[in-house]
């Protein structure tokens, strides 16, 4: 029997699949920056295996025809092992702009759209004006396009709540944000970003220098374990690995590490506090409160899952938002919708057919959940959808099902 550790699931329990014993993370999200040492199909393969959700490029360097291959690679290696892997495009603008920032962002958002990026992550943004200007701009090119913004200047920082709200995501870019604030307010600055962002619902990466050693050493320091186990506690949907799988020795040791370190550290997260107290931010919205409540049902009645019907992804985002302890299972007949969801704490996508009649998506609902191999016949789940079907951003049913 084959003993093999994966994150491509959202659960801790150990299952049996095939010949193999699954032990899977639960809810934290793994992004991976590839590079010189971690192009190659083989390691890309392993990456996927050891629990990357994400694949970022970083367009600071090399050229657009490496680029194209790699993500090449990245999309024939994910439907050959049926996981969804994310591509993210980190877009580096520059530092010193000549002229309107749109221009500078526009030839690599044109790429971006050609090459079908699941994520565009923005560099050196200080205002929501900025990034509204770019919405705008990409909405000519290739409309709904998530954008994640990095916070890395002290002016970002300052205006972090109005950027977050016009953005689809933030990163905490801590190693140019220290050299803007001085390294002794990160840590406060980065749990500030964290909080902000899940408040309103939005993914949150926590990047830079998290398993430095791991680029020359095949193991992390204690500090660096603790700064992992941190960032989750802390409520970041993802976690981001940078040299260490870019340019170091031991890239695909650096993702199982990762992964060891969130699954452990998940086993302390507050679930239950959470939800009672509701420290993420209520919103005064049908599918706000029910996504909330689809949480409070699982906690109570010790559902195994909450399974998710979402054209556009924003049902599964919503429930995610509420940090339920349960696996989220979305189902979506969408690719994209899949590949998205890669950095939303909790989510397990799968792709399925177009849903039309309501009795079809509650069996459709036990059928997915029994093929994730996350629930078992007899177990309990907790079914939300938005009524009528296929219309994006209704989120107002509740039924709950014994598989």
């Amino acid at each position: 029997m084959i003993w093999c550790y994966t994150t491509t699931r959202s659960t801790h329990d150990i299952i049996l699949m095939g010949n193999a014993l699954v032990i899977m993370r639960i809810h934290s999200k793994i992004v991976c920056t590839l590079g010189p040492v971690s192009s190659s199909p083989e390691i890309i393969e392993n990456m996927i295996k050891a629990g990357m959700d994400i694949a970022r490029l970083n367009l600071s360097y090399g050229n657009y025809e490496e680029h194209a291959r790699t993500i090449s690679i990245i999309r024939s290696i994910s439907e050959k092992l049926g996981e969804p892997a994310g591509v993210m495009l980190d877009l580096p603008g520059y530092k010193r702009r000549r002229g309107g920032i749109v221009e500078v962002f526009r030839d690599q958002l044109e790429f971006a759209s050609e090459q079908d990026a699941d994520f565009i992550a923005l560099s050196f943004i200080t205002s929501a004006e900025q990034v509204s200007e770019i919405r705008d701009l990409l909405n000519t090119i290739d409309p709904q396009k998530p954008l994640i913004v990095k916070i890395e200047q002290e002016k970002a920082l300052e205006n972090s709540k109005g950027i977050i709200e016009v953005s689809d995501g933030i990163m905490v870019a801590r190693g140019d944000l220290a050299l803007e604030i001085s390294i002794e307010k990160v840590p406060l600055a980065q749990k500030r970003l964290i909080r902000e962002a899940n408040q309103r619902g939005k993914p949150v990466i926590t990047a830079t220098q998290m398993l430095e050693s791991m680029v020359r050493f095949p193991q992390p320091t204690r500090a660096e374990a603790t700064d992992v186990s941190n960032a989750v506690l802390d409520g970041s949907d993802a976690v981001m690995l940078s040299e260490e799988t870019a340019i170091g020795k031991y890239p695909v040791e650096s993702v199982a590490m990762m992964n060891r370190i969130a699954m452990e550290a998940e086993t302390a997260l507050p679930y239950h506090e959470v939800l009672e107290i509701g420290s993420y931010g209520l919103l005064p919205e049908v599918d706000d409160a029910t996504a909330r409540a689809a949480c409070q049902i699982a906690h109570q009645i010790d559902a195994k899952a909450i399974i998710t019907f979402t054209a556009g992804g924003t049902t599964a985002m919503r429930v995610s938002k509420y940090r339920p302890q349960q696996p989220i299972i979305a189902v979506t007949p969408s690719q994209k919708v899949v590949n998205r969801l890669t950095l939303s704490w909790g989510v397990v996508s799968v792709k399925k057919h177009e849903f039309n009649v309501l009795e079809e998506v509650f069996e459709l609902a036990k059928q997915s959940a029994l093929e994730t191999g996350i629930v078992k016949k007899g177990e309990l789940i907790v079914i939300t959808a938005g009524i009528p079907l296929k219309v994006p951003g209704q989120t107002n049913l509740l039924k709950v099902e014994r598989v």
